[in-house]
């Protein structure tokens, strides 16, 4: 068993019921792996789907892309996760709505459609796996909707990032997410959300308790 095989049957197995050795044999002769550099597109929107991605390390970032040029961030998946919308893709035969991108480093194991069909049919917890993984995708997504739809936080976060930073006096702003979300009257992931999509698009440097506003927040639409 190489290095993949067991970081995948440490972070997925308790979820596969394997059974017998001969079980656990033939899922990981069906999985292949990749190991992804930082800024590789994994899938795009539009192109069809054959495998499946489970995370062994780093990240993928899920977007959607405007005709103008404007990323999204629809959910992040890290180790020990999987793809919501990869699945339902590659059981059905569907085209991805999405982009998928690695944010960094990022080793993945990869089960085609017939594989996944087998074992949501045959294993109670891998059902309940996927079924949490969904729950938890779709309340991230309802979240990004009330903060598109109903609260447009883009230009006030900016406004006051720009206050703090003025009365602050340093080229970085002392303040947690949680503070800025008491602030603004929403919950941290919100904010969370939108300092990391600045984060990507070079507006912004993060680190704990602090917010250095580069050169491009000044350029961000608001």
């Amino acid at each position: 068993m190489n290095e993949d095989e067991a970081r995948f049957l440490r972070l997925f197995g308790e979820h596969l019921e394997l059974g017998t050795e001969a079980g656990r044999a033939r899922l990981l002769g069906s999985a292949h792996y990749r190991h992804l550099e930082a800024g590789t597109y994994l899938m795009r929107a539009g192109e069809s789907c054959g495998a499946v991605p489970f995370v062994l390390s780093g990240s993928l970032r899920v977007f959607k892309t405007s005709e103008s040029g404007r990323e999204i961030s629809l959910y992040r998946i890290g180790p020990g996760e999987t793809c919501i919308l990869s699945c339902c893709c590659a059981e059905h035969g569907g085209r991805f709505p999405a982009t998928v991108l690695a944010e960094e480093d990022t080793s993945a194991a990869f089960l085609r459609g017939e594989t996944l069909e087998g074992l949501f049919g045959q294993s109670p917890r891998f059902r309940s796996f996927v079924l949490s993984q969904y729950a938890s995708r779709m309340a991230e997504v309802i979240e990004l909707v009330e903060e598109v739809a109903f609260r447009h936080l883009d230009p006030p976060l900016n406004e006051l990032l720009t206050a703090l930073q003025a009365a602050q006096g340093g080229k970085a702003v002392r303040a947690t997410h949680q503070e800025l979300a008491d602030h603004l009257g929403t919950s941290r992931e919100v904010v969370s959300r939108i300092l990391k999509d600045w984060e990507d698009r070079g507006a912004i440097g993060l680190s704990r308790g602090e917010i250095a506003l580069l050169s491009p927040f000044e350029a961000l639409p608001v």
